[in-house]
């Protein structure tokens, strides 16, 4: 993947190369009319920082970026009235409004600016916060070009990760044995609905029979490498997540080796009331919120500070400086029980 925190580092984007792709497409026919501008759209962690860096760092001077790191009430923070390069890049747009009376109107006057200006919009959105803006003002009609980042299997995972080291580099040991739960994995399939320029990813059961057979005597053995066996249990575990099985590997590695023991899993037990399910479900989609946003949002018949508290000490939200936001390793169980409770959109 490329350097997420400098772009102007060389480089490509492994695993979303197509994607990458879409969007220099896009970018490249702009000027041919109308701007078709650009959604980019992913989970927590899965990638929109890697893809932004790799735009900037191809366009140069070409994009106006413009980070959002809280929420936005003041509607002249995007002014872009003023910008010389031809591409507007607004990175976490999902701060442009809250689920509160009033929420919408930073993104209202943002959508009607960026439909009467001749420059190309390029914007990332958290998945969740897209797809409940999508239902309750179609904000998917504004973009005529929408990216989605999908969860990755472990072939391009293993990619990710690797490249990242010399040939050789990382030392495999054979310690520690395969669960059960690794003998099947999910695997993410890309599919376009009918009548619509919109793709959604569909999840497979996928058995490792390869893995099965390992188990089988010795003479009968089917050989699959103990890195594939490695990095197959770092997938499951982040759900696909580049970004968490990253942090996950880094975790687990320890001078330049690494093991299926090495590599631990938290469980989660999740038992939450409506209040705590709804503030979770806001969390999860805004990514990270200040204590007094989150207290805007809940309205003064819910108690807060009683809900962040029993959210921290199910170690399912972390609290950075009066900022909360979703443990990363938690990112995976949390979508799960939010969209079983039907608390996602």
């Amino acid at each position: 993947m490329a350097d997420e925190d400098n772009p102007d580092s060389g480089g490509t984007v492994i695993g979303y190369e197509r994607e990458l792709a879409d969007i220099t497409g896009a970018i490249d026919r702009y000027g041919t009319g109308a701007p078709s501008h650009i959604a980019i759209v992913a989970e927590p962690m899965a990638g929109r920082t890697t893809l932004v860096a790799e735009i900037r760092r191809i366009y140069g001077d070409r994009v106006n970026y413009l980070p959002l790191e809280f929420v936005i009430m003041d509607s002249t923070v995007l002014d872009c009235s003023t910008y010389e390069g031809d591409i507007i890049l607004i990175d976490n747009c999902q701060f442009l409004s809250t689920r509160k009376i009033g929420g919408f109107d930073v993104l209202d006057m943002f959508l009607r600016t960026q439909i009467t200006s001749k420059k190309l919009f390029i914007t990332t959105w958290n998945i969740h916060s897209w797809q409940y803006l999508c239902s309750v003002m179609n904000l998917d009609a504004y973009f005529p070009t929408i990216v989605t980042l999908n969860r990755m299997d472990m072939p391009v995972l293993k990619q990710v990760i690797l490249s990242r080291y010399k040939p050789g580099e990382i030392r495999f040991l054979d310690e520690g044995v395969a669960e059960r739960s690794m003998f099947f994995s999910v695997i993410h399939s890309t599919m376009r609905l009918p009548f619509t320029s919109a793709e959604i990813s569909v999840p497979w059961i996928k058995l490792n029979f390869t893995l099965m057979l390992r188990k089988l005597p010795r003479k009968k053995r089917v050989q699959i490498s103990l890195e594939d066996v490695i990095l197959e249990k770092i997938n499951r575990i982040a759900y696909g997540n580049p970004g968490v099985a990253l942090m996950l590997w880094d975790e687990s590695l320890k001078d330049n080796a690494i093991s299926l023991s090495a590599i631990t899993e938290t469980p989660f037990s999740i038992s939450l009331d409506t209040n705590e399910s709804f503030i979770l479900s806001v969390i999860l989609s805004m990514e990270s919120l200040h204590a007094k946003d989150l207290a805007a949002i809940a309205g003064s018949e819910m108690d807060i500070d009683r809900v962040i508290y029993r959210l921290v000490q199910q170690r399912l939200v972390r609290d950075n400086a009066g900022y909360y936001s979703i443990e990363p390793f938690a990112l995976g169980p949390v979508t799960d029980y939010l969209r079983k409770t039907r608390r996602l959109w």
